[in-house]
Protein backbone atom coordinates (compact mmCIF):
# COMPACT_ATOMS: atom_id res chain seq x y z
CA UNK A 1 0.00 0.00 0.00
CA UNK A 2 1.34 3.41 -0.93
CA UNK A 3 1.57 5.71 2.08
CA UNK A 4 0.68 9.36 1.73
CA UNK A 5 2.87 12.24 2.81
CA UNK A 6 2.10 13.60 6.26
CA UNK A 7 1.83 17.37 6.28
CA UNK A 8 0.79 20.17 8.57
CA UNK A 9 -1.44 22.70 6.82
CA UNK A 10 -2.29 25.91 8.64
CA UNK A 11 -4.75 27.83 6.46
CA UNK A 12 -6.50 30.93 7.76
CA UNK A 13 -8.81 33.12 5.71
CA UNK A 14 -10.00 36.59 6.70
CA UNK A 15 -12.81 38.62 5.15
CA UNK A 16 -11.44 42.13 4.72
CA UNK A 17 -14.35 43.71 2.84
CA UNK A 18 -17.09 42.35 0.58
CA UNK A 19 -15.22 40.78 -2.34
CA UNK A 20 -11.81 41.09 -0.66
CA UNK A 21 -10.11 38.35 1.36
CA UNK A 22 -6.67 37.56 2.75
CA UNK A 23 -5.46 34.01 3.41
CA UNK A 24 -2.38 32.71 5.22
CA UNK A 25 -1.20 29.37 3.85
CA UNK A 26 1.55 27.56 5.79
CA UNK A 27 2.54 24.06 4.61
CA UNK A 28 5.03 21.97 6.59
CA UNK A 29 6.07 18.52 5.38
CA UNK A 30 6.33 16.45 8.55
CA UNK A 31 7.07 13.08 6.98
CA UNK A 32 7.59 12.47 3.28
CA UNK A 33 6.70 8.91 2.30
CA UNK A 34 6.70 9.70 -1.42
CA UNK A 35 8.56 12.17 -3.59
CA UNK A 36 5.28 13.64 -4.87
CA UNK A 37 4.80 17.35 -4.33
CA UNK A 38 2.20 18.53 -1.83
CA UNK A 39 -0.83 19.76 -3.77
CA UNK A 40 -3.17 22.49 -2.54
CA UNK A 41 -6.28 23.26 -4.57
CA UNK A 42 -8.12 26.54 -4.20
CA UNK A 43 -11.51 26.98 -5.90
CA UNK A 44 -14.28 29.57 -6.12
CA UNK A 45 -17.39 29.71 -8.25
CA UNK A 46 -16.64 33.19 -9.63
CA UNK A 47 -13.72 34.56 -11.62
CA UNK A 48 -11.27 36.14 -9.20
CA UNK A 49 -7.96 37.95 -9.07
CA UNK A 50 -5.34 36.25 -6.94
CA UNK A 51 -2.25 38.02 -5.60
CA UNK A 52 0.22 35.49 -4.19
CA UNK A 53 3.16 36.46 -2.00
CA UNK A 54 5.67 33.64 -1.44
CA UNK A 55 7.27 34.36 1.90
CA UNK A 56 9.14 31.08 2.19
CA UNK A 57 9.82 27.98 0.11
CA UNK A 58 9.27 26.98 -3.50
CA UNK A 59 6.03 26.16 -5.31
CA UNK A 60 4.56 25.45 -8.72
CA UNK A 61 1.76 27.65 -10.05
CA UNK A 62 -0.38 27.69 -13.21
CA UNK A 63 0.57 29.83 -16.20
CA UNK A 64 -0.89 30.20 -19.69
CA UNK A 65 -1.87 27.43 -22.13
CA UNK A 66 -1.80 24.53 -19.65
CA UNK A 67 1.78 25.35 -18.70
CA UNK A 68 3.26 25.86 -15.24
CA UNK A 69 5.91 28.08 -13.70
CA UNK A 70 7.74 28.22 -10.39
CA UNK A 71 7.73 30.84 -7.67
CA UNK A 72 10.75 31.33 -5.49
CA UNK A 73 11.00 32.93 -2.08
CA UNK A 74 10.33 36.68 -2.24
CA UNK A 75 8.25 36.59 -5.43
CA UNK A 76 4.85 38.19 -5.95
CA UNK A 77 2.57 36.55 -8.49
CA UNK A 78 -0.67 38.09 -9.75
CA UNK A 79 -3.02 35.73 -11.52
CA UNK A 80 -6.45 36.16 -13.07
CA UNK A 81 -8.25 32.91 -12.42
CA UNK A 82 -10.66 32.35 -15.27
CA UNK A 83 -11.27 28.62 -14.80
CA UNK A 84 -12.39 29.13 -11.19
CA UNK A 85 -9.61 27.05 -9.60
CA UNK A 86 -5.95 27.33 -8.78
CA UNK A 87 -3.55 24.51 -7.92
CA UNK A 88 -0.37 25.06 -5.92
CA UNK A 89 2.21 22.27 -5.82
CA UNK A 90 4.32 22.72 -2.71
CA UNK A 91 7.79 21.43 -3.55
CA UNK A 92 9.22 22.32 -0.13
CA UNK A 93 7.91 23.69 3.14
CA UNK A 94 6.10 26.82 2.00
CA UNK A 95 4.56 29.92 3.49
CA UNK A 96 2.29 32.06 1.30
CA UNK A 97 -0.06 34.95 1.76
CA UNK A 98 -2.88 35.30 -0.76
CA UNK A 99 -5.12 38.26 -1.49
CA UNK A 100 -8.30 37.09 -3.22
CA UNK A 101 -10.36 39.71 -5.05
CA UNK A 102 -13.79 39.27 -6.59
CA UNK A 103 -13.78 42.47 -8.63
CA UNK A 104 -17.49 42.44 -9.39
CA UNK A 105 -18.46 42.04 -5.74
CA UNK A 106 -15.84 44.50 -4.48
CA UNK A 107 -16.86 47.27 -6.89
CA UNK A 108 -20.54 46.71 -6.14
CA UNK A 109 -20.16 47.34 -2.41
CA UNK A 110 -17.21 49.73 -2.30
CA UNK A 111 -17.60 51.96 -5.35
CA UNK A 112 -19.18 55.06 -3.83
CA UNK A 113 -17.84 55.13 -0.28
CA UNK A 114 -14.49 55.92 1.33
CA UNK A 115 -13.05 52.87 -0.47
CA UNK A 116 -13.50 54.43 -3.90
CA UNK A 117 -9.74 54.96 -4.30
CA UNK A 118 -9.07 51.28 -3.61
CA UNK A 119 -11.81 50.42 -6.10
CA UNK A 120 -9.88 52.41 -8.69
CA UNK A 121 -6.60 50.69 -7.75
CA UNK A 122 -8.11 47.20 -7.93
CA UNK A 123 -9.77 47.96 -11.26
CA UNK A 124 -6.41 49.21 -12.61
CA UNK A 125 -4.57 46.06 -11.48
CA UNK A 126 -7.36 43.88 -12.86
CA UNK A 127 -7.36 45.61 -16.24
CA UNK A 128 -3.57 45.28 -16.46
CA UNK A 129 -3.61 41.56 -15.61
CA UNK A 130 -6.60 40.89 -17.88
CA UNK A 131 -4.36 41.18 -20.94
CA UNK A 132 -1.39 39.26 -19.49
CA UNK A 133 -3.34 36.72 -17.38
CA UNK A 134 -0.46 36.40 -14.92
CA UNK A 135 2.72 38.19 -13.96
CA UNK A 136 5.53 37.54 -11.49
CA UNK A 137 7.85 40.14 -9.99
CA UNK A 138 10.17 40.46 -7.02
CA UNK A 139 8.45 41.79 -3.91
CA UNK A 140 9.68 45.17 -2.72
CA UNK A 141 11.27 45.45 0.72
CA UNK A 142 8.16 47.31 1.91
CA UNK A 143 5.94 44.42 0.80
CA UNK A 144 8.22 41.89 2.51
CA UNK A 145 8.09 43.90 5.73
CA UNK A 146 4.28 44.00 5.75
CA UNK A 147 4.11 40.24 5.06
CA UNK A 148 6.31 39.57 8.09
CA UNK A 149 4.15 41.88 10.20
CA UNK A 150 1.03 39.92 9.25
CA UNK A 151 2.65 36.55 9.94
CA UNK A 152 4.06 37.49 13.32
CA UNK A 153 1.18 39.57 14.66
CA UNK A 154 -0.50 38.02 17.70
CA UNK A 155 -4.06 38.60 18.84
CA UNK A 156 -4.33 40.99 21.75
CA UNK A 157 -7.02 42.85 23.67
CA UNK A 158 -6.26 46.16 21.98
CA UNK A 159 -6.35 44.95 18.38
CA UNK A 160 -7.67 41.56 17.22
CA UNK A 161 -5.82 39.83 14.38
CA UNK A 162 -8.70 40.15 11.90
CA UNK A 163 -8.77 43.95 12.31
CA UNK A 164 -4.99 44.13 11.89
CA UNK A 165 -5.25 41.99 8.75
CA UNK A 166 -7.89 44.34 7.31
CA UNK A 167 -5.52 47.29 7.64
CA UNK A 168 -2.49 45.42 6.32
CA UNK A 169 -4.37 43.96 3.34
CA UNK A 170 -5.20 47.45 2.10
CA UNK A 171 -1.58 48.46 2.68
CA UNK A 172 -0.38 45.45 0.65
CA UNK A 173 -2.72 46.34 -2.22
CA UNK A 174 -1.39 49.89 -2.21
CA UNK A 175 2.24 48.75 -2.13
CA UNK A 176 1.60 46.24 -4.92
CA UNK A 177 -0.05 48.96 -7.00
CA UNK A 178 2.91 51.34 -6.70
CA UNK A 179 5.44 48.58 -7.36
CA UNK A 180 7.15 48.91 -10.71
CA UNK A 181 5.55 45.68 -11.85
CA UNK A 182 6.50 45.83 -15.50
CA UNK A 183 10.05 47.00 -14.76
CA UNK A 184 10.65 44.32 -12.10
CA UNK A 185 8.82 41.61 -13.99
CA UNK A 186 10.46 38.19 -13.86
CA UNK A 187 10.32 36.38 -17.18
CA UNK A 188 9.85 32.94 -15.72
CA UNK A 189 10.08 29.99 -18.12
CA UNK A 190 7.00 27.79 -18.33
CA UNK A 191 6.94 24.01 -18.54
CA UNK A 192 4.35 21.44 -19.51
CA UNK A 193 2.96 18.98 -17.00
CA UNK A 194 4.74 16.18 -18.90
CA UNK A 195 8.13 17.91 -18.61
CA UNK A 196 7.63 18.52 -14.89
CA UNK A 197 6.64 14.90 -14.33
CA UNK A 198 9.79 13.68 -16.10
CA UNK A 199 12.03 15.96 -14.03
CA UNK A 200 10.32 14.81 -10.84
CA UNK A 201 10.78 11.18 -11.96
CA UNK A 202 14.51 11.78 -12.51
CA UNK A 203 14.89 13.33 -9.07
CA UNK A 204 13.04 10.41 -7.48
CA UNK A 205 15.26 7.89 -9.29
CA UNK A 206 18.45 9.67 -8.23
CA UNK A 207 17.30 9.92 -4.62
CA UNK A 208 16.82 6.14 -4.56
CA UNK A 209 20.21 5.42 -6.14
CA UNK A 210 22.80 7.54 -4.34
CA UNK A 211 25.65 5.16 -5.11
CA UNK A 212 25.67 5.84 -8.84
CA UNK A 213 26.91 8.60 -11.07
CA UNK A 214 24.90 9.25 -14.21
CA UNK A 215 25.72 12.10 -16.58
CA UNK A 216 23.12 14.67 -17.55
CA UNK A 217 23.45 13.55 -21.17
CA UNK A 218 22.56 9.98 -20.24
CA UNK A 219 19.61 11.15 -18.12
CA UNK A 220 18.39 13.29 -21.01
CA UNK A 221 18.46 10.38 -23.46
CA UNK A 222 17.12 7.79 -20.99
CA UNK A 223 14.10 9.86 -20.00
CA UNK A 224 13.51 11.47 -23.39
CA UNK A 225 13.81 15.08 -22.32
CA UNK A 226 15.80 17.88 -23.94
CA UNK A 227 19.06 18.48 -22.03
CA UNK A 228 18.55 22.24 -21.70
CA UNK A 229 14.95 21.74 -20.56
CA UNK A 230 16.12 19.21 -17.98
CA UNK A 231 18.73 21.60 -16.57
CA UNK A 232 16.44 24.63 -16.53
CA UNK A 233 13.33 22.90 -15.24
CA UNK A 234 15.19 21.18 -12.40
CA UNK A 235 16.85 24.44 -11.35
CA UNK A 236 13.59 26.40 -11.46
CA UNK A 237 11.67 23.63 -9.73
CA UNK A 238 14.07 22.87 -6.87
CA UNK A 239 16.02 26.12 -6.62
CA UNK A 240 19.45 24.73 -7.53
CA UNK A 241 21.21 22.87 -10.37
CA UNK A 242 20.61 19.12 -10.50
CA UNK A 243 24.12 18.06 -9.52
CA UNK A 244 24.33 20.63 -6.74
CA UNK A 245 21.17 19.09 -5.30
CA UNK A 246 22.46 15.53 -5.89
CA UNK A 247 25.74 16.23 -4.12
CA UNK A 248 23.98 17.84 -1.15
CA UNK A 249 21.48 14.98 -1.00
CA UNK A 250 24.25 12.36 -0.98
CA UNK A 251 25.98 14.04 1.96
CA UNK A 252 22.69 14.51 3.78
CA UNK A 253 22.11 10.75 3.50
CA UNK A 254 25.71 10.06 4.52
CA UNK A 255 25.23 12.26 7.57
CA UNK A 256 22.11 10.29 8.54
CA UNK A 257 23.93 6.98 8.12
CA UNK A 258 26.89 8.14 10.21
CA UNK A 259 24.56 9.43 12.91
CA UNK A 260 22.04 6.59 13.03
CA UNK A 261 24.03 3.44 12.19
CA UNK A 262 27.24 1.71 13.21
CA UNK A 263 28.31 1.09 9.63
CA UNK A 264 32.04 1.58 9.00
CA UNK A 265 32.87 4.88 7.31
CA UNK A 266 34.26 2.95 4.32
CA UNK A 267 30.90 1.21 3.83
CA UNK A 268 28.99 4.50 4.04
CA UNK A 269 31.41 6.04 1.54
CA UNK A 270 30.67 3.19 -0.85
CA UNK A 271 26.91 3.54 -0.28
CA UNK A 272 26.98 7.16 -1.48
CA UNK A 273 29.17 6.47 -4.50
CA UNK A 274 32.75 6.87 -3.21
CA UNK A 275 35.22 4.04 -3.83
CA UNK A 276 37.86 5.75 -1.71
CA UNK A 277 36.99 6.40 1.94
CA UNK A 278 39.75 9.02 2.18
CA UNK A 279 38.26 11.00 -0.72
CA UNK A 280 34.85 10.67 0.90
CA UNK A 281 36.20 11.93 4.24
CA UNK A 282 37.82 14.91 2.56
CA UNK A 283 34.64 15.75 0.64
CA UNK A 284 32.47 15.23 3.74
CA UNK A 285 34.61 17.65 5.74
CA UNK A 286 34.38 20.24 2.98
CA UNK A 287 30.60 19.87 2.88
CA UNK A 288 29.84 19.44 6.59
CA UNK A 289 32.78 21.09 8.32
CA UNK A 290 33.99 17.96 10.11
CA UNK A 291 35.49 14.57 9.30
CA UNK A 292 33.01 11.66 9.35
CA UNK A 293 34.73 10.11 12.38
CA UNK A 294 34.56 13.40 14.31
CA UNK A 295 30.94 13.91 13.34
CA UNK A 296 30.07 10.43 14.63
CA UNK A 297 31.79 11.06 17.96
CA UNK A 298 29.96 14.34 18.47
CA UNK A 299 26.54 13.22 17.24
Amino acid sequence: MKKQNIISLDFKCYTVLPGLYLAENDVRIIERYTQDDIIFRFSREEEFLLINYLVEGQCQIPADNDKFMFMKEGDTHIYLNRDKRTIFNHITDSKLIHIIINKKEFLKYNKDNYMSEYSRIIKTIYDFIYHTNNITFESSEDIKEVLQQIIHFKDNNKLPKHMYVQLKTLELIGLTYISKIEKNRIESPTYSDAQIRVVRKIKNALSRDIASYVSLDVLSVTYGINLTTLKNCFRDMYGKPLYTWYREYKFHRAKELIKNTDYPIAKIANMVGYKSSSKFSKAFKKEMGALPSSYRKNK
